[in-house]
């Protein structure tokens, strides 16, 4: 990807999350006229100040090179893997059906931080798609 690329996805997301040139510039610790210079391709990324602005906005560095349709299965294969559940190839298939996609995010925000309580609907859950499947 190149410059004006990465600073459209830093705009879009700066945008989306709520933030102004001016506070992203002092959460990252650069002058706004930089952010605005990176946002508008006129000025490349260092790795640094790439890596303050990512953890800034919460996302790791490499949403900014994942193209628009990948970062929601980026995401979703993080989330899991923090949980310790590493997505099988027939997941990863599924989670680029943008319906199926959306329903892992929000069972994954409703299990935040509950490990067990995770773990436990994932059993039922396979059980109970196990019984159909002998049906």
């Amino acid at each position: 990807m190149d410059n004006v690329a990465i600073g459209a996805k830093l705009h879009k997301l700066r945008k989306k999350l709520g933030y102004t040139t001016t506070s992203l510039a002092k959460k990252v610790g650069v002058s706004q006229a930089q952010i605005s210079r990176l946002e508008n391709g006129k000025q490349g990324f260092r790795s640094a100040t790439l890596t303050r602005i990512s953890k800034s906005l919460g996302v790791k560095p490499v949403f900014f090179f994942l193209e628009e349709s990948d970062t929601g299965e980026a995401r979703i294969a993080e989330r899991l893997a923090s949980y310790g559940v590493t997505p099988s190839k027939r997941l990863v298939e599924a989670l680029s059906r943008p319906g199926f996609r959306k329903w892992v995010e929000r069972a994954a925000d409703a299990f935040e931080g509950d490990r067990a309580r995770f773990q436990a609907a994932a059993k039922a859950f396979n059980a109970k798609t196990k019984k159909r499947k002998k049906k």
